[in-house]
């Protein structure tokens, strides 16, 4: 790849911003947003998506290679590139020095460890892979929700801390704005009219499990809670992870339907309550201010494996609960975590200091095309 990159650096850059994605298949809402504000406000620079998951067989393995040739071509005629993950060229390649990388890593807040800080445990890769494959190399600037997320995820990119920029992620505006909601629960009640019943609904977004016994234990959970909802009150909605091939499970009184139309943040906007485990879902449900249930059934065996960048019990605030029968009667009681907690944990991950992310991910864009950009929405420490 590299023998090849060097011919293909010998192109001009252009006035372009491209957005690299392995995430999913269709754009994510991070990078549908700041493009808008970039074709709003900055019509001249071209824009180039290339949003495609890495597919499990073989033969599609084999077709991401030829992709890979569309990622460096774009690589090499660009002066920005975004990406919200580890992208395998972007980390190992040799770029022309124009080239500036911006990393809008997926998740808000700083939640589960990942990266650089779990080498060589269960769940993470080894010091080995992560050299032989640059793991995270090459930011020149990393997005954070929050300044306290900044010392987390330098950790987990093994970047220094003045490269973030904690300025928040660009769906925080939309997740934070009246709006949204509203047309997000009507987008879910025309894709589920079954939902809109009069009913509460509840809403469940477990996170990944990694091997097929958690997996087993978490397909248990999920029918234990399914059958303990009281459905002549409410509605449950199950949203599995989206590396988890299984669809999601809606339930109401009428039965269970399942099917993908929806997003999590739209099935948020549209519940009462939000049940998760260790995902980094409550940060987004926290912005959408919904109250937040937390149903750790194997919550020892997952810390111990993984580990947190936060106290899990005591910091998240939120109802915690280890079995589906004590879960669904703390929801039904309305039992909630106290108003200041909430406030000041979404002040130190998800604080949204600015009334447009977006625009302002577009400006900082603007300016290193421009080569102008004097790094004043850096990490500084706790000023900002």
């Amino acid at each position: 790849m590299g023998f090849f990159y060097s011919f293909l650096k010998l192109k001009k850059a252009k006035n372009k911003v491209t957005f690299i994605s392995r995430q999913g298949n269709a754009v994510p809402k991070d990078f549908e947003l700041i493009a808008g504000q970039l074709e709003k406000n900055y019509p001249q620079y071209e824009i180039k998506m290339l949003c495609k998951v890495i597919p499990g067989s073989f033969f599609g393995k084999v077709g991401y290679v030829f992709h890979m040739f569309s990622q460096m071509n774009a690589m090499a005629t660009s002066k920005v590139l975004v990406l919200d993950g580890y992208c395998i060229l972007a980390s190992m390649l040799r770029h022309k020095n124009e080239l500036k990388i911006i990393q809008l890593w997926h998740a808000l807040g700083a939640f589960k460890r990942f990266g650089k800080s779990i080498l060589d445990m269960p769940g993470g890769s080894s010091t080995e892979t992560a050299r032989a494959f640059k793991m995270h190399n090459n930011y020149d600037y990393i997005a954070a929700s929050g300044v306290k997320c900044v010392p987390h995820f330098a950790e987990a990119f093994g970047q220094r801390a003045e490269k973030f920029l904690p300025i928040g992620l660009p769906r925080m505006d939309f997740l934070a704005d009246p709006v949204y909601k509203t047309g997000a629960q009507q987008s879910v009640f025309k894709a589920y009219p079954q939902l809109d019943n009069g009913k509460k609904t509840i809403f469940y977004a477990p996170t990944f499990r990694d091997n097929e016994n958690a997996t087993q234990s978490l397909r248990a959970a999920e029918n234990e809670l399914i059958c303990n909802i009281d459905y002549s009150r409410f509605n449950l909605v199950i949203k599995r992870h989206p590396v988890d091939l299984a669809d999601e499970t809606v339930c109401t009184s009428g039965g269970c339907v399942q099917g993908n139309a929806a997003s999590s943040a739209q099935f948020m906007a549209a519940s009462s309550a939000v049940i998760t485990d260790y995902s980094s879902v409550i940060y987004e449900a926290l912005l959408l201010e919904k109250p937040v249930y937390i149903f750790c059934f194997d919550g020892e065996d997952y810390i111990d494996e993984r580990g947190f960048y936060i106290d899990f019990y005591n910091d998240i605030p939120a109802v915690f609960a280890k079995n589906a029968a004590v879960l669904a009667q703390k929801i039904a009681a309305g039992e909630r975590c106290g108003k200041e907690k909430i406030q000041q944990f979404k002040k130190d991950y998800v604080n949204k200091k600015y009334p447009c992310i977006s625009f302002v991910y577009a400006e900082i864009i603007d300016e290193l095309i421009r080569g102008v950009y004097d790094g004043r929405y850096n990490y500084r420490g706790e000023w900002l």
